[in-house]
């Protein structure tokens, strides 16, 4: 059967189009005509300057490639329905000069107009097979045209073909595998018509998004295109024994060919860290904040490292009072005479430590919480500590319900610095020396006592030596005897001032004595 529809380039249109091909120009068409044909179907003419009984001219709606056909330009228009009253038999396609670029008969459509009392909105569309569909600007003014249903259609999927986050995947691929038939991959059976992350290939050129069909896999048609394949390109697998809930990112950069740019795809699902209590793995870094910085700022290891040693912060406390856990690693300046008396400590506070210093003239007293205890470092016994003026102590919470604590304040506590300061008393020092001293008498008629030392000495006695502690002056003399007991002798007659020589009574004397 002959064509009997069918439109074709001018004279004038086909002299612009290849005037524009050869100079590397374009041609601009901007509306379409349509006529009623004079009442009969016109043959079209390469001749033709304009429409045998023109109706109606406007801009096109849509002027774009063939998907289907890159040597074919399709021009469309929309005619809304108040706009009519005559029949469609000729159109024709105009430039921006005013020239009939191409014509077109078609099979007569009769538009009514509304006060016919009927209307519809009719869509016209010349298809038009040029040589070079490069040479013609395919370009319009959304401003002044309507757009068909199926064009907005189009217009979103391409949009949404372009974004990054494209839709779900069945499965995606663990290895190397050909691009055709049902098959297998990720232990998922795979059906006609599913959705492939294929990202394994040996040419990772190949690797990409893919539709299942029994024959040759295509790509999916939202990653089909260079403007739809880009960086960031993110999918999500939804089945899979090792790969569902994966989350793959595209991570090739530049400008991507696809079927020449390799293409990487990397799992970023454990990389998506939870807003609350994310775990993170790997080696993560951080901007290191400022030195001394006090904010909700992460802490890094360069920080923390920098910080190892420094005390956070410094307080004045110059009334009695209870210290909180909050002044925990920082200096505790006190004023005035006035108790300090350390928190309670919790198990998540081992270790808590506190810097306290008398910096004032008064007398500071330090002490646990009741039912609590403060050591000295030795001694083992519960503390309570009284710091002068520039005394300083540390303590820290060490668990359970001890405090212990270490600077000089604390020496004269331990037990390397035990003493006894009375009349009879001792004095210890860390070399392991002791010095001790005492009041005795030796009793009346006798001429010597045994005497022990207010502590024995844990491995010898150097020297011991007495004195008479009265008004006499009556000789008197010391030897140890063991590390826990001397000897002190008298003379046996002394001269009174009277000139008599006369036997002692009680004799009083103060003693000293060396060892370790």
């Amino acid at each position: 059967m002959a064509v009997t529809y069918y439109a074709l380039l001018t004279t004038i249109g086909a002299g612009k189009l290849a005037n524009a091909t050869a100079l590397g120009t374009s041609l601009k068409i901007t509306q379409l005509a349509v006529g009623d044909g004079g009442g009969n179907v016109p043959t079209p003419d390469a001749s033709r300057t304009n429409l045998v009984n023109e109706v109606r001219r406007a801009p096109l709606n849509r002027l774009s490639v063939d998907p289907a056909n890159s040597s074919q330009i399709i021009a469309e228009q929309v005619i809304p329905e108040d706009v009519g009253g005559w029949w469609i038999r000729e159109m024709g396609l105009y430039d921006e000069a005013g020239a009939l670029i191409a014509y077109a008969n078609c099979a007569p459509s009769y538009k009514p107009q509304l006060a016919e009392g009927s209307g519809r909105t009719q869509t016209v569309r010349i298809v038009l097979i040029v040589s070079n569909a490069a040479s013609v600007e395919l370009k319009i003014d959304p401003s002044v045209v309507l757009a068909t249903r199926e064009y907005v259609d189009n217009s979103i999927v391409t949009a949404l073909n372009r974004l990054d986050y494209k839709q779900s995947v069945r499965a995606a691929t663990t290895a190397s595998i050909t691009l055709s038939g049902l098959q297998t991959v990720d232990g998922i059976a795979l059906a006609v018509g599913d959705r492939v992350l294929v990202k394994n290939q040996s040419n990772a050129a190949d690797n990409g998004i893919y539709v299942v069909v029994v024959g040759t896999w295509k790509r999916a048609t939202d990653a089909d295109d260079i403007s739809e394949v880009t960086p960031g390109l993110t999918v999500t697998v939804e089945s899979g024994v090792a790969q569902a809930d994966s989350v793959w990112q595209l991570v090739s950069d530049g400008v991507i060919v696809l079927g020449t740019t390799a293409l990487t795809f990397q799992n970023i699902t454990n990389g998506l860290a939870r807003l609350a209590s994310p775990v993170f793995t790997g080696n993560p870094s951080a901007p290191t904040p400022p030195q001394f910085d006090k904010d909700t700022s992460l802490s890094t290891t360069e920080f923390v490292q920098r910080a190892i040693g420094n005390y956070s912060n410094q307080v004045s406390v110059n009334t009695t009072r209870v210290l909180t856990l909050d002044l925990a690693g920082q200096i505790i300046n006190c004023g005035n005479t006035i108790s300090v008396t350390l928190p309670i400590g919790t198990s998540e506070a081992v270790g808590a430590t506190f810097q306290i210093n008398n910096a004032g003239n008064g007398v500071v007293t330090v002490q646990a919480s009741a039912g609590q205890s403060l050591y000295g470092v030795g001694n083992g016994t519960a503390r309570t500590f009284v710091l002068g003026g520039g005394d300083t102590i540390t303590v820290a919470y060490v668990g359970g319900t001890s405090w212990y604590a270490w600077g000089g304040i604390q020496l004269g506590s331990s037990a390397a610095f035990g003493s006894l300061l009375q009349a009879n008393g001792y004095q210890k020092l860390p070399s392991g020396l002791i010095v001790q001293w005492g009041n005795a008498a030796i009793a009346q008629g006798a001429s010597s006592g045994n005497f022990p030392f207010t502590l024995p000495f844990p491995s010898t006695c150097f020297q011991v030596i007495a004195c008479d502690a009265g008004n006499s002056c009556i000789p008197v003399g010391a030897s140890p005897i063991t590390n826990s007991q001397f000897v002190v002798y008298r003379a046996g007659k002394v001269y009174m001032n009277s000139g008599d020589l006369v036997v002692p009574g009680i004799v009083t004397f103060r003693w000293f004595a060396v060892g370790i």
